[in-house]
């Protein structure tokens, strides 16, 4: 039967149209019905797509199951092995897990480990220098990983763990992974590299263009007046005036410590900084955590030692 549609409409369906529709009227309202429900649950799955939140990564998940003494069985493991996998996926994550789960902040780390005071043991400190001693010697993939990516605290931990010496040994685009360390690292934390660094690493391990490590320390913007303590506690007056560059032009370590002192002292932080940008050995901050207000004087706190005359090298 072919639907025709009528030429008029009164409200009274004629004759044999009444018949047609009465008798389709149940399967035309199923279909519609099922339409609509089809099209409800479409928008309700688009929907809830948009706002569930992502699944957990699988090895992030594994990690937070995990207690210190298996992940430290991972390092252990891959320094026996000599692989760099592990089921809880990259070891950088593996040893931010770690350190996250013994120290609430790079701050309490780094203190704590001055003083003496260790939550690790002696042999598992040990393992730990062992890995990365063993990464620097294959590329250095994991040290680059913990600097590159890593938070404060799996810096800090860097810092406090590992030789130093070892982090000469690999570079990364040109530059030291002591360098990229020194850059990195926040300036709460700097202090303790300092110290932990020593004069040697400090004064005679030269970059690409044959400058000490301790003027990359000089050249960042963020420098203050806890790094120039740290400073004066590893090297005498002399040391410092014997620390030049490789080529021994040039100022030496004590004149741009005198320097920074004195403009410490004389300007705010802005103004210093902005005059470090025209210093030749500025590297920028890799990162500056203090957010800074409108200039204004500042009265900078005086520096508690200046470097001894007398000290034993």
């Amino acid at each position: 039967m072919v639907l025709r549609a009528p030429c008029h409409y009164d409200g009274i369906i004629p004759g044999k149209d009444r018949f047609f529709f009465g008798k389709y009227a149940g399967y035309f309202i199923e279909i519609i019905s099922r339409l609509i429900q089809i099209a409800w649950k479409i928008n309700f799955c688009v929907y809830m797509k948009v706002l569930r939140p992502p699944l957990p990564i699988a090895h992030l998940s594994k990690l937070e199951r995990c207690g210190s003494a298996e992940l430290l069985g991972v390092f252990e493991t891959c320094l026996k092995t000599g692989s760099k996998k592990s089921a809880y996926g990259p070891l950088a994550d593996v040893w931010g897990r770690l350190f996250s789960d013994l120290y609430l902040s790079a701050e309490e780390l780094v203190d704590e480990m001055q003083r003496g005071e260790r939550r690790l043991n002696n042999d598992h400190e040990r393992m730990l220098q062992a890995f990365i001693r063993a990464d620097c010697m294959s590329g250095g993939s994991f040290i680059t990983d913990v600097i590159k990516n890593g938070g404060m605290i799996d810096r800090a931990a860097l810092i406090m763990i590992a030789n130093l010496e070892d982090l000469t040994e690999i570079e990364f685009n040109g530059m030291m992974a002591i360098q990229l360390l020194v850059q990195a690292c926040d300036k709460r934390t700097r202090p303790a590299l300092i110290k932990r660094a020593g004069k040697r690493l400090l004064s005679q391990v030269y970059d690409r263009r044959g400058i000490p490590l301790i003027f990359t320390i000089f050249g960042l913007c963020d420098l203050g007046v806890e790094d120039l303590d740290a400073i004066a506690s590893v090297f005498s007056k002399d040391e410092l005036r014997n620390t030049m560059s490789r080529s021994r032009t040039g100022k030496n370590a004590l004149e741009v410590f005198m320097n920074l002192s004195a403009a410490m002292k004389r300007y705010p932080l802005r103004e210093r900084n902005a005059s470090m940008v025209r210093n030749a050995f500025h590297i920028p901050a890799a990162k500056d955590t203090e957010k800074e207000s409108a200039p204004k004087n500042v009265k900078v706190e005086k520096i508690t030692r200046l470097p001894g005359k007398d000290r034993k090298q």
